[in-house]
């Protein structure tokens, strides 16, 4: 068994202790690219593709750019791809601020703010704007953020913006994410657009993939 695997198996184990998994993340920042390009974790890519299309799909051709948030942004691998696909203003959070520093080496965002815990319904009071398209990519796995952590999405989201998820296959299974999903809690504030089933995510297995339309607060 690999040392890579092993420190992805080892961060699944701090549902509801944001500060030991903030801890886990500092530790892990500067080797975090290398051991997940070696597990083959393609999910950044998927939902930078997923943005663009979104984007393309339904931006506003008079509009300067697209704003969008990347939660839970890690080292930037999202931001990366986007920067090259299109004209993007791209703000970051992370709940490790070592993440959030390799985040910003990338230049591929505006503003990127570590200390972020996004399994808390309080808006950070640093992003003041309201985003295009809000997109989370590895975030809604295990021992990470419940599912009720989409409505802190939703929230950054304007009104009739978009949210982009990615849900590893066990997390989603374990956590009963597509009830939620699905739940009238949800439905009250986003429609669910789309969902992709068990696409590629990493070596180990898939995962699904979300697209909500923001309809109104979660205030």
């Amino acid at each position: 068994m690999s040392s890579s695997f092993d420190m992805i198996k080892q961060s699944h184990v701090f549902f509801d202790d944001a500060p030991g998994l903030k801890n886990y993340y500092e530790d892990w920042a500067t080797q975090y690219d290398v051991d997940l390009a070696d597990q083959k974790w393609v999910a950044p890519k998927i939902a930078a593709n997923f943005v663009h299309l979104l984007a393309s799909a339904y931006g506003s051709p008079a509009a300067p750019a697209t704003t969008i948030l990347d939660a839970g942004c890690g080292t930037g691998l999202v931001g990366r791809v986007l920067s090259t696909q299109g004209n993007y203003l791209i703000d970051g959070v992370d709940l490790s601020e070592n993440m959030a520093e390799e985040a910003a080496k990338t230049n591929a965002y505006r503003k990127v703010y570590g200390g972020v815990d996004l399994s808390t319904p309080v808006r950070d009071e640093r992003l003041d704007d309201q985003y295009d398209i809000v997109v989370s990519s590895g975030v809604f796995t295990l021992g990470h953020v419940r599912p009720t952590a989409l409505l802190t999405l939703i929230e950054y989201a304007r009104p009739d913006g978009l949210i982009v998820v990615s849900t590893r296959g066990t997390y989603a299974a374990e956590t009963g994410f597509e009830d939620f999903a699905r739940s009238q809690e949800v439905s009250k504030v986003a429609s669910l657009e789309f969902k992709l089933k068990d696409a590629n995510y990493l070596a180990e297995e898939g995962a699904d993939y979300w697209v909500f339309r923001k309809t109104g607060s979660v205030q």
